[in-house]
């Protein structure tokens, strides 16, 4: 576990800037490093070493080595300082990567990329959506590029600056180039004399909004790079990068030092990657000579009847029951299995890393601007409000007076660090929230394979990877709570049954931190754990535990839950002296869900003495009205979102009749919960109660706005039972095509000899 953690510090830390792995904020090698290697370590485990301690202590020296080639390093690129104006003055907007820099930000290039308008992703300042809004994509700002200018020797060395906008270059305090023009790119050239060594360089550019910006400034500093190595112009313009500029005033010899460092730094992180591969690779090998067992394997139900206690190996709670199961012959081998299970899963997880990182590579090293009046533009400005101002998300507020949290209030601190682990860009956490996806096919197969067998957890991947491509992935590539929903929600459920299977409290702890996460991340999820924990309750008293367990386990699951949930409230008390509970952003979708039909009157509704007891929210007290005065109509709203959620979707606004996928699935799980005992158990009972709960949610608030994106939640907990089902149908079909051979196959009869 030691080497382990120190594979993950090493990619973590910051390295040598000429290296390969720099660290946080990870970059693309980064990404596919860190989680490349943590799938290859979960998948293949690591080969049993006796010299193990060994190589521990040589990863800690190895992080120490990279940690100290980034201490003597200089800092490479130029410092940029951006505002919101086009005009050079005031405070620096702020960057999430450098908070307590006098500038925005370092980077390598001046507009190589874009630029970094990150800042322009604030829901408060720039939320322009509505005509005669400026356009988002065209507002005005100004960046001004500090830093120094290594030149390898004495020469006259060619400089060119293009731009579209106002840009102007100079050097040790004297003008050299500049370009003005809104329209068309222009471009300014001019030989200068400099001399061997640093030159004071300083870029401005201004762009007053309108048609997209550029900028490139080249340079010709011939074959001599830098570092003492004699040499003048001829090797032609190129962009100028590192090691060509650096923040600080940097000696030539200092940076012919560091060039030599940086190749040292590389050859340290091959080594680490290299080792990690090969690790992997030893593991598999070991794998290949495990001694199988073959064992036959069948699809089904336990033969133990509902109610009676399942046998156990030994005493107490904890001890995991062996299950014999029924139904039509699915030969398996579980030896093989066990063996090959986990390095499968994790060639899936590999192949969905892969797919995240090469359909992204147009969001990569550049600024997305989000629409405007949109729920990912809210997300995004909160993230980066926790990063740059703290855990509390004051939005700018003082303590006690801001505002509750409006939107589902976990989901922005999952993104704040995955910008702290990927950068300030798009596309690190759209990378990882495609990761996501993956991560929740794993869990849906082992949620299926708990419940129902490996066949069922196989054909519950194999619908769940239907589903990714249809559903799940373009939601992958937002900033939507429903990403970090889509696996928290399985993990939380597959640890319910897990309880329910081997009894053990410290699995109550875990399934009951689980649901708080999954609570505060969707707060209608608060309303099924009561139900979960009387159903955990019920099977350990019926397992033959006695009751005093079986309520602690109850008292334990909600109050691990609650703990929590509780840190919404808390927030929420400290920042606007409200303890809300839930976000406040419900009575809105509940008022568009269900408008008030001509029946309805709604005189007097601001002063009702229980409205105000309760505090509820105008638009509250509107849906509230309705259902008193009009109960027909109210009824009658709710059947349309009812059956947009199970995949008839033209009931609703402009949509296509059906969505097939979501209408299969549902379909799926209704006929296995019809036709099938297996799927009526009682440890499938949680996963029931939420199917039920969140179809009462989407029939009651607004199921449709960005797709079936919560909906799908509940179609994810239904793949278990449409795994089953499939199971079922083609064990059917096997045992029918073997009865039908044998009866063509002629009989010997065997006489005694």
């Amino acid at each position: 576990m030691l080497l382990v953690a120190g594979v993950a510090v090493y990619l973590l830390v910051p390295g040598h800037p000429l290296g390969l792995l720099r660290g946080v904020p990870l970059d693309w090698l980064g990404v596919a490093a860190l989680f490349g290697a943590g799938t290859l370590l979960w998948g293949f485990g690591l080969p049993r070493w006796r010299r193990s301690g060994l190589l521990a202590g040589l990863m800690l020296a190895l992080v120490a080595a990279k940690l100290a080639l980034w201490l003597v390093a200089p800092s490479y690129g130029l410092a940029a300082s951006y505002y919101a104006r086009a005009r050079l003055a005031g405070t620096p907007e702020r960057s999430t990567e450098q908070r307590g820099a006098q500038y925005t930000r370092v980077e390598a290039s001046p507009g190589r990329g874009g630029f970094a308008l990150h800042f322009f992703n604030d829901v408060d300042r720039f939320n322009y959506y509505e005509a005669p809004d400026p356009d988002r994509n065209a507002l005005p700002f100004a960046v001004r590029w500090d830093g120094y200018l290594h030149v390898p020797a004495d020469g006259a060395y060619p400089l060119a600056l293009t731009a579209r906008g106002v840009a102007a270059l100079s050097l040790d305090g004297a003008p050299i180039l500049t370009v003005g023009s809104r329209e068309a790119e222009t471009t300014d050239q001019a030989t200068v004399p400099l001399t061997r060594g640093a030159h004071a360089l300083r870029l401005d550019f201004t762009h007053r909004g309108g048609i997209s910006p550029s900028l490139t400034l080249a340079a010709d500093l011939g074959g001599g790079v830098i570092g003492g190595l004699t040499g003048g112009p001829g090797g032609g313009l190129t962009r100028l990068m590192p090691p060509l500029v650096t923040v600080d005033d940097v000696s030539a010899d200092a940076l012919a030092r560091d060039r030599l460092l940086g190749w040292l730094a590389s050859a340290l992180d091959v080594l680490v990657l290299g080792g990690v591969v090969a690790a992997a690779a030893a593991a598999l090998v070991a794998r290949t000579k495990t001694p199988r067992t073959t064992t036959s394997l069948c699809v089904g139900v336990s033969r133990h009847p509902e109610g009676s206690p399942l046998p156990r190996t030994g005493e107490g709670p904890g001890v995991r029951a062996p299950v014999v199961r029924e139904g039509p012959g699915v030969r398996v081998s579980p030896g093989l299995l066990a063996v090959w299970e986990r390095p499968m899963l994790a060639g899936l997880l590999l192949a969905v890393l892969a797919y995240a990182l090469v359909t992204t590579t147009d969001l990569a090293g550049r600024a997305v601007i989000l629409e405007g009046g949109q729920d990912w533009l809210t997300y995004e400005s909160y993230a980066r409000d926790i990063l740059l101002n703290g855990p509390l998300m004051t939005l700018g507020e003082p303590l006690g007076k801001g505002k509750p949290f409006f939107f589902q209030p976990f989901y922005p601190y999952y993104l704040a660090t995955l910008h702290w682990l990927t950068g300030e860009g798009l596309w690190g956490p759209i990378v990882l929230q495609l990761f996501g996806v993956g991560v929740a096919g794993i869990l849906t197969y082992w949620l299926g394979k708990r419940l129902f067998g490996t066949v069922a957890g196989v054909l519950a991947l194999g619908l769940f990877l239907v589903l990714a491509l249809s559903q799940l992935d373009w939601i992958a590539r937002k900033l939507l709570s429903e990403n970090l929903y889509f696996y928290v929600l399985p993990a939380a459920m597959l640890l319910v049954v897990r309880v329910i299977d081997e009894r053990r409290l410290r699995d109550v702890v875990s399934a009951g931190l689980l649901l708080g996460v999954a609570s505060i991340t969707r707060a209608p999820t608060l309303l099924i754990v009561p139900g979960a924990a009387l159903f955990v309750a019920l099977a350990w008293r019926r397992a033959g535990l006695p009751w005093r367990q079986a309520v602690t386990a109850f008292v334990l699951l909600g109050a691990t839950t609650a703990l929590v949930a509780a840190v919404v409230p808390a927030r929420n008390y400290i920042v606007s002296g409200k303890p809300s509970l839930v976000a406040s952003n419900g009575g809105a979708t509940l008022l568009l869900a269900h408008q008030p039909t001509d029946k309805v009157r709604l005189r007097g509704i601001d002063d009702n003495p229980i409205y105000d007891a309760l505090k509820l929210d105008r638009a509250t007290r509107e849906v509230v009205e309705f259902a008193r005065q009009d109960p027909a109509g109210y009824v009658w709203t709710l059947v349309p979102l009812g059956l947009y959620s199970v995949g008839i979707s033209g009931m609703v606004e402009d949509n296509p009749p059906l969505a097939p996928d979501v209408l299969a699935i549902t379909l799926l799980y209704v006929l296995a919960v019809l036709f099938l005992p297996g799927a009526r158990t009682l440890k499938t009972w949680p996963l029931h109660l939420f199917v039920v709960i969140h179809l009462a949610i989407m029939m009651t608030f607004l199921p449709y706005v960005y797709g079936y994106r919560q909906v799908l939640p509940m179609q994810v907990l239904m793949l278990p039972f449409g795994g089953l089902f499939l199971a079922r149908v083609l064990g059917r079909v096997g045992v029918g095509r073997r009865a039908a051979s044998t009866q063509h196959q002629p009989v010997v009869e065997q006489r005694p000899a």
